[in-house]
């Protein structure tokens, strides 16, 4: 008991900490105001390094909402990401940002959104941002902690991370979880570039003496905060126009933005048969120590409370010049909104149980679910507040009808506030023995208008209010994977009816011509002795041209893999990525939109990335120099992925160590 209560009393002791930040700007600055993942609207939680290798240790992990499908925890091996602290680098396929970690960013290749309901439309910070459902929860016998710390170009840019779980006596865990992201450079990066962003998440997991009933109670809070340049003003791409970044001109001089999601989520599970003891001497075994294929029934409820408060303003910068139509008062503008949301689910659902679970993850089978969702919206803008009440129905199956067969199914439908509104997906998977396996993926979904999209208001006055239809949209993907040649090839098309987007003056606008996106893609990694090449090539098209996306995105590494001095696990290397020219969405931070232009081309630009990783048990070091590109190219280019928002020259490079340890 004295070490649970010393425990939690840390863990609230961090929460306290974090409030104690003062609510100014980065640094305190002051305020005065695989190919074919579907983006869900937050942070993939399960990122593609984990199907590299695995290296388990009896540790597992799960989120709240699907206890029963487990990933052993994986994360002290060397591998293509160990060396990747931007997260718009460590997905399957590169987002680009507004050249620093941790600001805002979008896919380059083109992935559907998953929508369901009211949305309030900011989706630049979704690799950053964690909700109640992208928190896991951990099985597991010994108390670890899992620590990252990355030093980037100053000792003010950095990113901190530790992850903490351990079991308290019979049937209760706990875990805390904290990132830092801060970017505050004062002469590496451009004016007006810094950022910090932090999020605190908590999670507790009580299981019942008799294995039938488990409950998981999640907190997390996530504060980003940022000064905003608006890109650089000068229509140039060379360094001859500026000694030091820092210098260089930009649009905005003193806008400041900053973003909070909060949230609080209690999810229970009670399984409504009986059989078999449960064993609660520790977290690693079933909620009942149940038959192999046995039947299993349980009801589940989840309430959840999420806070979100967004606010820019900016009292400086010639407001007639930049935010033109935009400017409704003479002594700034400003944008706010606060947002509130109640959610309650109940569900039924059954599968066949696994078995004791000895040293392997859980992963039932024969999942079926249905759920009915309420959802109350409370949307407080500068001039008027408002609310909504929204019931989905929704479901969920997977099954196996042959042997080599897998099949997925889910479904959503509204019934209140946004009715009408519903998605149909499907996910095939064919395994073809020892020629590999063949997925097909279909999306079919109708989604209504994002609040931004519908209504804008700055400075207390309306700058648009849309009566838009609402968007249909279809994907249908199919991939093939041979393991024997370390291959897969495939392709993926895209129709979107209703197609809404931000135009050349950041204004939302909706398309009555069908968007057509089609897409090919070829994944090929070659080894030869301990030289590896590892190589991702895209193609896409896009119908019609509101929708700007390179026609080839490209990443190749390079690498040696092999052990130094007998003991030290190594990877050194390059790697190098880039995407045709073409004319890349601007970022309009006042309204959080990445929107067209026409005026600056993103020219085809090779960005090469010199790296090494270390690893010594469960230690792991690296060190990289990003864009060796610009010390080689006679022009000495800057790197463009967003138009205006090139990548600071001399914030290249990084040192890193990451470090496991188990209790």
């Amino acid at each position: 008991m004295l070490r649970l209560l010393v425990s939690l009393a840390l863990l609230f002791g961090f929460n306290f900490l974090l409030a104690q930040f003062p609510t100014q700007g980065p640094g305190g600055f002051g305020n005065p105001g695989g190919f074919g993942s579907q983006r869900s609207g937050q942070l993939q939680l399960d990122t593609i390094q984990e199907d590299i290798k695995r290296d388990t240790f009896g540790v597992y992990r799960f989120l709240a909402k699907n206890p029963f499908h487990e990933r052993a925890f994986s994360d002290t091996l060397i591998n293509s990401y160990t060396h990747q602290h931007d997260p718009v680098r460590q997905q399957e396929w590169d987002y680009m940002h507004l050249g620093i970690s941790g600001s805002a960013a979008q896919p380059i290749v083109y992935q559907p959104l998953l929508r369901r309901g009211f949305d309030l439309g900011w989706h630049q910070y979704d690799l950053y941002v964690k909700k109640a459902d992208d928190i896991p929860f951990y099985r597991h016998e010994t108390a670890f902690t899992n620590m990252e710390y990355n030093q980037l170009s100053e000792q003010n840019n950095s990113v901190f991370k530790i992850l903490f779980s351990r079991n308290y006596g019979k049937g209760f865990n706990s875990s805390i979880s904290y990132e830092r992201n801060s970017q505050r450079a004062t002469t590496r990066l451009f004016s007006q570039q810094a950022l910090r962003n932090t999020t605190l998440a908590l999670n507790f997991w009580f299981k019942g003496q008799n294995g039938r009933y488990n409950a998981y109670l999640t907190i997390v809070n996530n504060k980003l905060e940022r000064q905003e340049n608006g890109g650089l003003v000068n229509d140039t791409l060379t360094l001859g126009n500026f000694t030091t970044p820092a210098v260089a001109p930009v649009f905005l001089d003193a806008a400041r933005s900053r973003y909070q999601h909060q949230e609080v989520q209690f999810t229970q599970y009670f399984q409504l048969n009986r059989f078999g003891k449960a064993d609660t001497s520790a977290l690693d075994s079933l909620p009942l120590e149940a038959v192999p294929g046995k039947q299993i029934f349980q009801v589940a409820h989840s309430i959840s409370y999420q806070n979100i408060f967004s606010r820019y303003n900016d009292g400086v910068t010639n407001l007639t010049t930049y935010y033109k139509k935009f400017n409704t008062d003479l002594r700034g503008i400003r944008n706010y909104v606060g947002y509130q949301k109640i959610e309650n689910q109940f569900r039924l659902l059954t599968f066949k149980s696994q078995g004791p679970l000895v040293g392997r993850a859980r992963k039932e089978a024969g999942l079926l679910e249905l759920a009915l969702v309420h959802a109350y919206h409370r949307i407080n803008l500068e001039t008027r507040d408002s609310s909504l009440n929204e019931v989905f129905a929704t479901g969920k199956w997977d099954l196996q009808p042959l042997p080599a067969v897998d099949l997925q199914l889910n479904a959503k439908l509204g019934l209140l506030g946004n009715i009408g509104d519903y998605q149909a997906s499907g996910e095939i998977n064919f395994k073809l023995g020892k020629l590999g396996q063949l997925t097909g993926r279909a999306t079919n979904q109708l989604y209504s208008p994002t609040l931004v999209q519908r209504e804008f208001i700055a400075t207390q006055q309306r700058i648009w209010n849309n009566d838009f239809k609402k968007t249909l949209e279809t994907n249908l993907e199919a991939s093939l994977q041979i393991d024997r040649f370390q291959i897969e090839v495939g392709g993926a098309y895209h129709l979107i009816n209703n197609l809404l987007y931000f135009d050349t003056i950041g204004y939302a606008r909706q398309t009555g011509k069908p968007v057509g996106i089609l897409q090919l893609f070829a994944k090929k990694n070659f080894v030869f002795w301990r030289i590896h090449l590892d190589n991702q090539v895209i193609l896409q098209n896009a119908s019609e041209d509101v929708v700007r996306l390179p026609k080839v995105f490209g990443k190749h590494s390079l690498y040696f893999e092999g052990r130094l001095f007998r003991v030290l696990s190594s990877r050194i290397g390059v790697d190098v990525r880039y995407q045709t020219s073409y004319y890349a969405d601007y970022y309009r931070p006042l309204t959080g939109q990445f929107e067209l232009q026409d005026k600056r081309l993103v020219n085809f630009y090779p960005a090469a990335d010199v790296f090494g990783s270390f690893q010594v048990t469960k230690f792991r070091a690296y060190f990289k120099m990003e864009n060796i590109t610009r010390y080689i190219d006679p022009e000495n280019k800057l790197f463009y992925q967003t138009s205006y928002y090139p990548m600071p020259p001399s914030s290249g490079f990084r040192l890193g160590i990451k470090w496991f340890f188990a209790d």
